[in-house]
Formats: C-alpha cells, structure tokens, sequence
C-alpha cells in the first residue's frame, strides 16, 4: 500500500471527516505493522491470509473495539483494491461488549451547568454549549459544525449535518435558548452568519479537538473526568430518568434503533433492581427502596 492508494481510497467513499481520520492512521498503522511482520519487506497485501491480518491486529496493542474497527477499515480497502475475493475478507473478530462508560447523574450535571462564569465570553460559550449538548445529545463534531443561521432560537429547533453526512433537526429548552442568548452577546460575528460556536479571541469555529479539550477542563474544575460524548450519554440516561419513551430517545439521539439506549443506560437498568437484592430484603433493610 502507498500513500496514494489510500487517498484514493478514502476519495472513493463518502466518509466523514472524521472517519477519514480514523481510517487514515489505521490503515497506515496496521500496513506498517505487515511490514514488520515480513522482516521490513513490503508485504503482499493481494495474498493476505485471514490468519495473517488477525494476527497483525492481536499483536497491534489495540483494544477490542479498535481491532474491530481496523478490522472492517482494512476489509474495506483490501475489497477496493483487490476485489470481493480477497482471502482476507473471510476473517472475523468477535466484538466485545465493552464495561459502561460515563454518564452524569443529574447532581453532577446541576453542579457542572453551576460551575460557569457568564459574565464572560467563554463562559457564557462553555455554557450554551453544555447546555445544547445534554439537551440534544450532539456529538463534538456536529457542535463545531452547527452554523448560526440553522438555529431557531424561537422556535428552539436546529438543522445540523449529522454522523453518515445527513442533515437532521434536534430541539432545546427554554433554558438552553436563554443560554445561547446569552453567549451571542459576546460572539465576536455580529451578521447571523458562521458557526455558533467559536474561539472568544478569533471567531474563528472551533474544531472536535479543541472542543475536547475544552469539555475535559470542564471536568477538572469540578473534580470529574469528562468528555464531549459523556453528555451524549447523559442525554440518554437522564432522558430515561425523566420519562422519555424509547422511542422519544431515538428522535432526541438521532439513532435508527435503540442498541445505543440500551447499551448507554446498562448501569441505569441495573440499578432498578436494587430493591429485589437478597440478603437486604432478608434482614428487613428497606433504605434502597427509600432513596
């Protein structure tokens, strides 16, 4: 594989920015480890066994789901390069459920809206953005790429291009709107046009990195790890907390089906069948069922 062969490649499929970025060192990686593999002599990826390209990925240091990831990126360029009969194209990986990930409480996520400054300019950003966020569940790419002008502050309804390249709508509260007032007070671009959210010195639109980064210091200031798709996550756990149907939670997460509700909320469920425990229902302990 040369450099060119995989731009081609990437040029070919209508991926997102950010999965070409992902594909992109993957790919690169992984063929960088088949060399290795042969003692530094280029590989030859037309014969490329199905043991051979498992065997890359068990000795890659990946996690489950990153092998499963490089697994069909790597299925995905051998079938363009080679054909649908590649040998490679046979190996299988069983995906792993990987252990909950974070999600807020609703205490934690009160404490983190408190722990903006609005009096100024990033402050009054972080806010509408975490607000907007837990509301309607955006991941960090469609937060940076959200324009001004297709958010309906009336109306508190947006149109946003959407993981896979559609354009979907999501809605807001009262609360969130009031927020994002707030914050165009200090927004450098004045004419309607741009991107919502942007750098407070610049106006320039923030990218997915630096809103990570961003979102990470919101959670050390109160103690906490967090991460932009936390509150996509909270989105959904506090959605279930407050009554939201399964299908409610699949127009507010833009999900065709429900894995994602069920695999976010797993804690959540488990922790509904406290009250049934064994032993504290034995020894007459009713103080879960009073929480």
């Amino acid at each position: 594989m040369n450099i060119e062969d995989l731009d081609n490649f990437l040029a070919s499929h209508p991926y997102s920015a950010s999965t070409r970025r992902t594909y992109l060192d993957i790919l690169s990686r992984l063929f960088a480890r088949s060399q290795d593999l042969a003692n530094n002599v280029p590989h030859d990826l037309s014969g490329m066994r199905a043991s051979e390209l498992i065997e890359i990925l068990s000795k890659s240091g990946w996690g489950n789901a990153r092998q499963c990831v490089a697994l069909a990126a790597t299925q995905k360029y051998l079938g363009w390069k080679y054909g649908h009969d590649h040998p490679a194209l046979k190996a299988r990986l069983k995906r792993i459920q990987g252990k909950p990930q974070r999600a807020l409480d609703a205490p934690t996520a009160l404490r983190l809206l408190a722990s903006f400054d609005t009096y100024n300019a990033k402050g009054a950003r972080d806010l509408a953005i975490c607000s907007l966020a837990l509301d309607t569940g955006l991941r960090e790419s469609e937060l940076c790429r959200l324009q001004l002008a297709d958010t309906d502050l009336e109306h508190r309804v947006l149109q946003v291009v959407v993981k896979g390249g559609q354009w979907e709508a999501a809605v807001f509260g009262r609360n969130t709107a009031a927020h994002i007032e707030r914050w165009l007070l200090f927004r450098k671009i004045k004419d309607g046009l741009g991107f919502l959210f942007t750098h407070t010195k610049t106006g320039a639109g923030l990218t997915p990195e630096g809103l990570y980064t961003i979102v990470r210091e919101w959670g050390w200031k109160i103690g906490i790890r967090l991460s932009p798709h936390d509150l996509r996550r909270s989105m959904a756990v506090m959605g279930v907390l407050n009554g939201a149907s399964e299908r409610s939670l699949m127009e507010m997460g833009r999900w065709s089906n429900s894995d994602m509700i069920k695999r976010y909320t797993r804690t959540l469920r488990l922790e509904q069948v406290r009250k049934f425990l064994v032993v504290d229902n034995l020894m007459g302990d009713d103080s879960e069922q009073q929480v």
